[in-house]
């Protein structure tokens, strides 16, 4: 385990912040979280772990330890002639593993192409789009128990998913490292394809016969229009939740507003209402405070367009989230990770 000190994070995060760790360690096998365990007290240190750092925003000097997962390999399991368990380690980029399922023919994970980040940051997540989630093809997770070093697995009933989040998130929140997780996927000819956007794209691109590389290409094509590539423009995709609302709630908004955008959670009493048409509503869709502004092709996207500071982006962050509060009684919450 090698330990560097007041190391550079810009390259590190997608929003492209120029932040600063002043220790930093990169994981690269078990040993090394081995000896992190052994040489660090994690209940009395501040420390955070980073994958891909694209669902993550550093506010300022990072004065802890910032664990840089580093794991890499995906190995097949178990297969049968119409299921299979795939192992992927937690730092694999996502999109890699999405492609490497859909050249062998497995299928289920397909609608999540092009998400970014890595493995290890799915669960914590609970990632999704366009009708699927991380917690639908999941079979088990492994993780280190920090505290004590040892590796756990956990099926994934145990683990508390919900919309964009986990018990890794909550309760379970750095007490355990991610190592790898086993995703279950299909080798049918079964395709989720309810989604509109979807169902436009696959016509738009002239598909006849689908496939779980045709509907990949598909969300494919659709996040590249969507959202700006974090290469060019810094950002971490979409900044807030969709938030859930009471029926009442929601009525009374959708009899003075009849354009609200919003869904019926089969196992929910709540309506979830999408908070880019509330952002844009509020007026906020291309507002810009500085170098930090609203994507103005998509109003859940935070964009850094050169030199902003994580403060100048939380000071969007407010100013959005007050605009929406003011207007429809909603408080938004982040999706992002933020990191004092």
């Amino acid at each position: 385990m090698h330990v560097i000190s007041h190391y550079p994070l810009e390259s590190l995060n997608s929003f492209k912040i120029p932040a600063c760790a002043a220790h930093y360690i990169q994981l690269a096998s078990l040993k090394d979280i081995s000896d992190f365990c052994s040489a660090v007290n994690v209940k009395q240190t501040q420390f955070y772990i980073l994958g891909g750092g694209s669902n993550t925003l550093f506010v300022t000097t990072f004065t802890g330890y910032i664990l840089h997962v580093k794991l890499f390999g995906i190995q097949v399991i178990e297969e049968n002639r119409y299921r299979v368990l795939i192992k992927a380690a937690a730092g694999v980029l996502w999109h890699q593993l999405v492609l490497f399922c859909i050249e062998q023919g497995y299928g289920g994970i397909e609608n999540l192409s092009l998400i970014p980040g890595t493995v290890g940051g799915a669960p914590i997540q609970n990632i999704g789009a366009y009708g699927i989630e991380f917690k639908d093809i999941v079979d088990s997770i492994e993780a280190i128990e920090l505290s004590t070093g040892k590796s756990i697995i956990f099926k994934a009933s145990a683990c508390g998913f919900g919309y964009r989040t986990s018990f890794f998130k909550t309760k379970w929140a750095n007490q355990y490292l991610i190592t790898s997780i086993t995703l279950a996927l299909h080798k049918e000819k079964i395709f989720s394809i309810e989604n509109d956007a979807i169902q436009k794209m696959l016509e738009k691109m002239g598909v006849r016969q689908l496939s779980f590389k045709a509907i990949s290409d598909a969300v494919i094509a659709i996040r590249k229009q969507k959202l700006p590539d974090p290469a060019i423009l810094g950002n971490a995709g979409s900044f807030f939740q969709n938030p859930f609302i009471s029926i009442k709630h929601y009525q009374s908004l959708k009899q003075k507003y009849p354009s609200l955008i919003a869904y019926k959670m089969q196992d929910r009493e709540e309506i979830k209402v999408s908070a880019a048409w509330l952002i844009e509503a509020a007026g906020c869709k291309g507002l810009r405070n500085g170098n930090a502004g609203v994507y103005p092709l998509h109003a859940l996207i935070l964009v850094n367009y050169g030199g902003a500071t994580g403060q100048d982006i939380i000071n969007l962050v407010n100013q959005v989230k007050q605009k929406v509060k003011n207007q429809f009684n909603i408080t938004l919450i982040p999706e992002v990770n933020i990191v004092r």
